[in-house]
């Protein structure tokens, strides 16, 4: 809480460093992103926190970043300005969030209160990893100046009401995520006329073909978010060949149905105007539709009819079935004939398996071309192909355990792959996108299980990176039923760790992946091989000392997918 009796120097940087409102239109329910708002840090008084803003699926607000008390610093603030008038007659805000179990304090400025450090303020607490609604009613704000609360001042005036943001000032240092689905004036109500059900939009519009492959598949949409659905007419479907319709309509076809029509949905509700200003859309089979704004087309389909709305977003129609690439990376190394020399590796190694479809990854395969491993010193292909730890080691630093395609690169900078402590960075130089120093020949191929940028240049691992290499001659044969079960529990680990992460939780994540390694380590240590076994106890020895609880999820991850390429029979 901010009843402070002397002045905080973190809230006063905070105030001070905004700048003055301007009218302006915000869109609070955050459908077409987070565009007009903006991050106010401690760094304007020397801090060190950190913030940052972004749209996450579904049309949610997310706020992420560090909270640092050194140098005085200590708070970490998102702000917008809103219209004056845009609360007028409001008897206060709600706001539907989904946080860390931390405090935050949502702050509103007003025309007829304007301070150089002064604000209303309303604390309110959160629960990790659940959304909720807060209610904060007008009425309930304090107005705060120099941290100091304003005894005398007046209610605060809706009618006023020129800028709105949320801060975390707790002083709790860590990491910090709070998502925002939506803010409203309290107890504002849905639309009388609610849409109806995608059943019934989509009988009304002729989709029976589409409808009636939603229910075979068991298609179910995302519960607490809109999305947006590409809707192919009865002709598209009829444009297919039969025997396709008729195996996706089979169970044996069931997983492959699921995955076409995953590819047809969008997270976020957009509409025609939103989706025509974008270059590509990641539907949620994690595959990219590419937009043409011209030709008014998504992925090669045109749309005959766009903003057709249901309770659970927006359905545009279109004339053409958009097929995903169906295809693992494995098989799609194979097919390349740019990459044989890349499949001829993968094969030696036997981790050919851990790009198949039988692992749904994601996975990122800087893929060097045939060229690339012609341009290694003479000899080098050759002992690399007949010692296959190194090898691993080789090809491990050409695998990302994430996707990240072409637009991302740059934004993320670098991303850590299997090898070991292993990164690799990403520049544009000379006007060309490079990966680890090479050249990206080609970009962003689409893979059941992840992506493929093709590369000129084969990464090089620094001597003796890993554990693996230092332990490449000691080691002892493998029980192939004990690496099965190690990978079986990797697996369960990295399906219930993977969403604690993502819900703000990388303590928990890490506390998950760390059970699953030491009961590896424990009860299957006799029937895995030296160098398999010192990678994890390394990564436990390393998350033992690792402050950071996201860096030691990640290096816990990492262990864990090393490990399953590392076994490979």
């Amino acid at each position: 809480m901010l009843l402070a009796t002397s002045i905080q120097p973190w809230l006063l940087a905070c105030l001070l460093a905004a700048p003055l409102p301007q009218s302006a239109s915000v869109d609070l329910e955050f459908n077409q992103g987070t565009r007009g708002w903006s991050t106010v840090l401690d760094g304007v008084m020397g801090g060190l926190s950190t913030g940052a803003i972004a749209a996450a699926d579904g049309g949610v607000l997310r706020f992420t970043g560090d909270l640092s008390l050194e140098n005085n610093g200590g708070f970490s603030q998102m702000r917008t300005n809103v219209e004056e008038g845009s609360f007028a007659g409001e008897r206060g805000l709600a706001l539907r969030v989904r946080g860390d179990g931390r405090e935050y304090q949502f702050d509103v400025r007003v025309s007829n209160a304007r301070m150089m450090a002064g604000a209303y303020q309303k604390v309110f607490a959160t629960r990790a990893g659940e959304w909720i609604t807060v209610e904060l009613p007008f009425d309930e704000f304090r107005l705060f100046n120099f941290g100091r609360e304003m005894r005398n001042a007046g209610r605060l005036d809706p009618a006023k009401v020129e800028s709105i943001g949320i801060t975390l000032g707790d002083k709790k240092a860590g990491p910090f995520a709070l998502e925002v689905d939506w803010i409203r004036p309290l107890g504002a109500r849905e639309p009388a006329s609610k849409a109806a059900d995608l059943a019934t939009v989509a009988g009304d519009a002729g989709l029976t073909t589409l409808l009636a492959l939603v229910k075979v598949a068991g298609l179910e949409l995302p519960r607490d978010a809109k999305v947006t659905i590409f809707a192919p007419t009865n002709d598209a479907f009829a444009n297919l060949p039969r025997e396709t319709v008729e195996f996706l309509a089979s169970a044996k076809g069931k997983s492959t149905l699921q995955a076409v029509l995953k590819h047809h949905v969008v997270a976020g509700p957009l509409d025609s105007a939103a989706l025509l200003n974008r270059r590509g859309l990641r539907s949620l089979s994690g595959q990219t539709l590419e937009i043409d704004a011209e030709r008014l087309q998504v992925d090669g389909a045109g749309i005959v009819a766009a903003d057709v709305a249901f309770d659970g977003g927006l359905v545009h129609v279109i004339d053409r079935v958009m097929m995903p690439e169906l295809r693992p990376i494995e098989a799609l190394l194979t097919a390349d004939p740019r990459l044989a020399t890349l499949r001829q590796a993968v094969e030696a190694a036997g981790i050919g398996a851990q790009l198949g479809a039988e692992n749904p990854g994601p996975w990122t395969v800087l893929a060097p071309s045939n060229e690339a491993f012609a341009a290694l010193p003479a000899g080098a292909l050759e002992a690399l192909l007949a010692d296959r730890q190194q090898l691993l080691d080789v090809l491990t630093g050409h695998v990302i355990p994430s996707a990240v395609r072409r637009e991302q690169l740059l934004g993320v900078g670098s991303a850590r792959t299997l090898m070991g402590e292993g990164s690799v960075e990403f520049k544009l130089v000379d006007g060309r996108l490079t990966a680890g120093g090479a050249g990206i020949v080609a970009a962003d191929i689409e893979a059941a299980n992840g992506v493929v940028h093709v590369i000129d240049r084969v990464l090089l691992p620094k001597p003796a990176a890993t554990p693996l290499a230092e332990l490449k001659r000691e080691q002892t044969p493998i029980d192939p039923q004990q690496a099965t079960r190690v990978a079986a529990l990797f697996a369960r680990a990295i399906e219930r760790g993977v969403p604690l992460f993502n819900a703000g939780e990388p303590a928990a994540c890490a506390a998950v992946y760390e059970v699953a390694i030491t009961a590896a380590v424990e009860l299957c240590a006799g029937g895995l091989d030296r160098s398999a076994l010192a990678l994890l106890q390394d990564a436990l020895r390393k998350g033992a000392s690792e402050p950071s609880d996201r860096e030691r999820a990640w290096l816990y991850r990492r262990a864990m997918d090393r490990f399953e390429f590392a076994t490979a029979p």
